[in-house]
């Protein structure tokens, strides 16, 4: 941090006096701004002046309390905002400094601590900030401009005691509010064991008798949580808990807890018992089960939501794409109906005004439904009544996706390309939205092509990194999917698909396998459950030879997520063991989900099934 070297103030000279009327000015606004915040916070042992008696013949005008700010105050003050105009800030704050010290006053060190902000002189502003804590301690604002301050130096070392302050000196009513915000806004501390430490040291009085508070315990957990140490986030929610069995924060804390630990979904489903249990707990479980693709108990908690709360549209919107990923189209277009009759009449929105986001992807889900009917054109009509501009990328992409099947890739193409970019994010959607218009015509290389131009564009951007590697692999340049892959998981060490992806590839080419197994093993430990990694273990267990290991692995991902893919490689293990009815069974109702699924056709045509 740059900091500009402060003169001691018996070496401060005026410059050049500028003309009387421009003094004239600055003393005034030197008056109005700063005269009224010393007579603000001045002690109640000065006496208001009183007001000339011939003022208050015939009224009754309140007294005049006249501003403490006296000749030599103000003269101070004048001297030091010419310096700081005159492009002098370190000067400007060692007046400032020492009138706020000599008059105790918080509107004066508030302005010492921003001019020396201002000039990036971040120790000084610190100082500055530390002196008003120590002068005013009852200061809120002071605790407040310490805690940013060290914040942004990186001294988190240094923070727990101005954040205990902050949270001691807000109103009664707030403190739930600030305890349970307290490790969000430490986002800038990389280090979040280091910040975890910090949000325990500065709640310790509100996570003990007799000020213990369920917010104090949920921000335990919660910084844990982001430091990835579920041993430690665990028991803080448990307390929580213990304090306030339907607490809505500590819920979602442990849903959120759930990538990391199975321990903490068993307490998010006691509270989903409860008859008080918090709505958007519930919400945050549906979506959590969605993620790892436990969609019947996902359907299960969503319907329970609906039931309560029919007019919940983005609710009804999550359903119904379950429903539809579940291959029941007819469900999903009952669940939409109430929100889609909410929807201006076809033509009626001449202003081609963009949608709330609940309608707009009720619409893209119902033109996915009448498409699978094969009613291609009734899905454009849906894609246009959700976006009559016909500038919003996912409709649009999906537009694409329909003129790419009806044998218009190049129009589609161009249609993805022409789209508006108001923000470098809507550029790389677009890369995207092209790759998958190209491999959903199966063109590996020139998706390839794109996603390495893409790469080039928006440099280390994980979604794209792993997109390359997956068209590197389909190209069959090994090479390339694994340094890219390693840049992945360099960038992004929790990565869990990029860790699958590498330990799979190895698994499946039979290379290398102790090495599968640490970045399999890796993946799902951030990611346990999750049945694709599941599905992988299992492949890597079969290729080693552990053929009872590879079985059990399998069935659990299948049992999990009936996913072409993984029904390819459970038939396989099946037909090894000799239950071939059993693989012929798998093997049907994968062909029947999925029959483009290219690692089934494979396993197909190697055992000579057609169905």
């Amino acid at each position: 941090m740059h900091c500009l070297p402060l003169m001691p103030p018996s070496r401060l000279s005026l410059p050049i006096r500028p003309g009387g009327r421009a003094v004239a000015r600055l003393a005034l606004a030197v008056a109005l701004t700063l005269g009224g915040a010393v007579q603000a916070t001045t002690p109640d042992t000065v006496a208001p002046t009183p007001a000339p008696a011939a003022a208050t013949v015939g009224t009754s005008k309140a007294p005049v309390i006249n501003s403490t700010m006296d000749a030599p105050l103000f003269y101070q003050l004048l001297v030091a905002e010419i310096q700081a105009r005159q492009g002098q800030p370190g000067a400007a704050y060692q007046l400032y400094l020492e009138a706020a010290r000599r008059n105790q006053d918080a509107a004066l060190f508030q302005r010492a601590v921003d001019i020396a902000l201002s000039a990036r002189a971040g120790e000084q502003a610190l100082a500055a900030a530390k002196a008003w804590r120590q002068t005013l301690p009852q200061s809120r604002e002071a605790s407040e401009y310490t805690a940013q301050i060290l914040l942004a130096l990186g001294r988190s070392a240094e923070l727990a005691s101005p954040l205990r302050s902050l949270i001691q000196l807000s109103p009664a009513a707030q403190q739930g509010q600030v305890l349970a915000s307290l490790p969000r806004s430490l986002q800038r501390i990389t280090d979040r064991k280091a910040a975890a430490e910090v949000v325990d040291e500065a709640t310790q009085p509100w996570r003990s008798a007799p000020l213990e508070r369920v917010e104090a315990w949920a921000a335990s957990a919660d910084a844990w949580s982001q430091a990835r140490q579920p041993a430690k986030a665990l028991p803080a929610l448990r307390r929580a808990f213990e304090l306030d069995p339907a607490n809505t924060l500590a819920g979602l804390h442990a849903v959120e807890l759930m990538d990391q630990s199975p321990d903490a979904e068993p307490l998010v489903r006691t509270l989903l018992a409860r008859a008080d249990a918090p709505p958007l707990v519930r919400l945050a479980y549906a979506r959590k089960l969605a993620t790892t693709q436990r969609f019947d108990e996902a359907e299960r908690e969503l319907l329970q939501l609906v039931e309560a709360q029919p007019d919940a549209n983005g609710t009804r919107v999550l359903l119904a794409a379950i429903q539809l990923e579940r291959k029941r189209p007819e469900a999903a277009e009952a669940t939409l109906k109430p929100v889609l009759a909410g929807l201006p009449a076809p033509g009626a929105n001449t202003a081609a005004a963009p949608l709330p986001p609940d309608l707009e992807q009720a619409c893209l889900l119902q033109a996915q439904i009448v498409e699978q009917r094969g009613q291609t054109r009734v899905a454009l009509q849906w894609l246009e009544r959700a976006d009559p501009a016909r500038v919003r990328l996912p409709i649009q992409a999906q537009r694409a996706r329909l003129m790419a099947r009806d044998g218009q890739l190049q129009a589609a193409r161009a249609l993805i390309r022409g789209l508006p970019e108001t923000e470098p994010r809507d550029g790389l959607a677009k890369v995207q939205a092209e790759a998958q218009l190209l491999r959903d015509a199966r063109q590996w290389r020139e998706a390839h092509r794109v996603l390495s131009e893409g790469a080039q564009r928006f440099p280390d951007v994980g979604e794209l990194l792993y997109d390359q590697a997956m068209m590197a692999d389909k190209i069959k340049d090994y090479d390339e999917m694994e340094r890219v892959l390693r840049r992945l998981i360099e960038l992004e060490p929790d990565n869990a698909n990029a860790h699958n992806a590498l330990g799979y590839s190895f698994a499946e080419r039979g290379l290398r396998l102790p090495e599968a197994r640490a970045l399999l093993e890796r993946a799902i430990a951030l990611k346990p459950g999750d049945p694709f990694i599941t599905d992988s273990l299992g492949w890597l267990a079969f290729r080693e030879g552990r053929i009872d290991e590879a079985l059990a692995q399998l069935q659990q991902a299948w049992d999990t997520r009936q996913d072409a893919e993984i029904g390819a490689h459970l038939g396989e293990v099946l037909w090894t063991l000799q239950r071939r009815d059993d693989a012929m069974r798998i093997w049907r109702e994968s062909w029947q989900r999925d029959r483009d699924n290219d690692v089934l056709q494979e396993t197909l045509r190697r055992f000579k099934v057609r169905f």
